[in-house]
């Protein structure tokens, strides 16, 4: 089952609030500064196991961001699903103080228990002519993606968590690039991380982004093909669905799946290091590559999330007892208590990367490890070149692989 019933209820995060120097132009002026400082480049992750701050930290540093965009600010967010009450509440106060707000939503918000859709409807407007809306993606397939696998009987979904604030804190072109879907089981009980970052060429990107997702969305049509990947300086974005080579199969082509892809840029020349962190890991040629960059001298570290399904049997037949080290989160709580699991999706590369030693990148995003993630949805995988933003990730994956231990 490539997305368990218990994602439509959760969709949330990972291990601290963390920032970072703000990229060079994005601070606020001298005279704002000495006020309050500029928001800037952060990474910002939730705890399960931690108290209720920890637990809320990626909903409430958004709904923050959220409240300190100034009127006549935009505010524009591409959403999977949304139940979180606070946050839509957020979202009304800052459309009464002048700031246009604008959301798209897959459909399963229209339909899901708790679904935020019709009190965004009633609080933003559905009338697309007005500086605020919402949108949601037509029933039955993302804004962009149609396409529905032989494997996967739901169809396409936008399945985007991101947010892109013209103004906010101090700070210009703002984008934060999540894992975690706005729900409680989210927040409450799977690590997810977030990442927020001030550029204004990587915020031009994802608005264009937006665009074509209202475009399609709003077409009779979409596409079974929809792969750009823009870039700007350190950042670089990958949007899907990309479709398999002519004569192959989706789940059998090696050559047209990104992730496959990055890895085979990868040497082990130095000792380099491989991290993952997987909610759900499905794809044989990713699995298969791993086991051949730790054959060939890396190290390859796996957190997975262990809920039944979210790993692919063909893929633990693959990975098992072939990792340098490798832990499953699902982990008892307590009496009464759900388990804490893992919702992060994200790739760490340390060592020599496209014929460079001394790299250190991130990739993160809503982009699971499956064959819908790649061939069907609404996705976006975000590459960030930026060795302090590391660091901050591969803190919080020893995190996990600590917390999972266990299992």
């Amino acid at each position: 089952m490539n997305r368990p019933t218990r994602l439509l209820l959760a969709l949330a995060a990972a291990t601290g609030l963390l920032t970072l120097a703000a990229v060079p132009g994005s601070a606020a002026p001298a005279t704002e500064a000495a006020e309050v400082a500029a928001v800037s480049t952060t990474a910002t992750f939730n705890d399960p196991g931690g108290d209720a701050t920890a637990q809320n930290r990626v909903r409430d540093h958004i709904r923050d961001l959220i409240d300190q965009a100034p009127a006549g600010s935009s505010i524009t967010a591409g959403l999977y699903t949304f139940t979180d009450d606070s946050v839509t509440d957020a979202l009304y106060a800052a459309k009464n103080r002048g700031v246009n707000v604008k959301i798209i939503v897959d459909h399963t918000s229209v339909t899901m228990t708790g679904g935020e859709y019709d009190r965004l409807a009633t609080r933003l407007g559905t009338d697309r002519t007005q500086g605020s809306w919402v949108y949601a993606c037509p029933a039955g397939r993302g804004c962009v993606g149609t396409r529905q696998l032989p494997s996967d009987s739901d169809g396409a979904i936008n399945h985007n968590k991101f947010y892109l604030f013209s103004s906010t804190g101090g700070a210009d072109n703002v984008v934060v690039q999540t894992s975690a879907n706005l729900t409680g089981v989210q927040r409450t009980d799977l690590f997810n991380n977030a990442v927020t970052i001030v550029d204004a060429g990587l915020y031009g990107i994802y608005q264009a982004y937006f665009a074509d997702l209202l475009s399609y969305g709003t077409s009779s049509t979409g596409l079974s093909h929809y792969y750009k990947t823009p870039s700007s300086g350190a950042y670089k974005t990958y949007f899907f669905p990309r479709k398999e080579a002519a004569g192959t199969e989706y789940n059998n082509d090696a050559s047209t799946d990104t992730i496959k892809l990055i890895l085979d840029n990868v040497s082990c020349s130095g000792g380099t290091q491989i991290r993952m962190a997987a909610n759900l890991f499905t794809r044989d040629e990713v699995a298969t590559k791993l086991v051949a960059l730790k054959n060939a001298g890396c190290s390859v570290i796996l957190a997975h999330d262990g809920y039944p399904g979210s790993l692919g049997a063909t893929v633990e037949s693959i990975i098992s007892g072939k990792l340098t080290q490798r832990v499953q989160c699902y982990e008892d709580r307590g009496t009464g208590v759900a388990k804490a699991g893992l919702h992060s999706k994200y790739l760490l590369i340390e060592g020599t990367y496209n014929g460079a030693s001394g790299r250190k990148l991130v990739f993160t995003g809503s982009h699971n490890y499956t064959y819908p993630a790649l061939r069907a949805n609404d996705e976006t995988l975000l590459k960030i070149d930026n060795a302090a933003l590391y660091d901050q990730y591969k803190a919080n994956h020893a995190h996990l692989m600590s917390y999972c231990a266990g299992s």
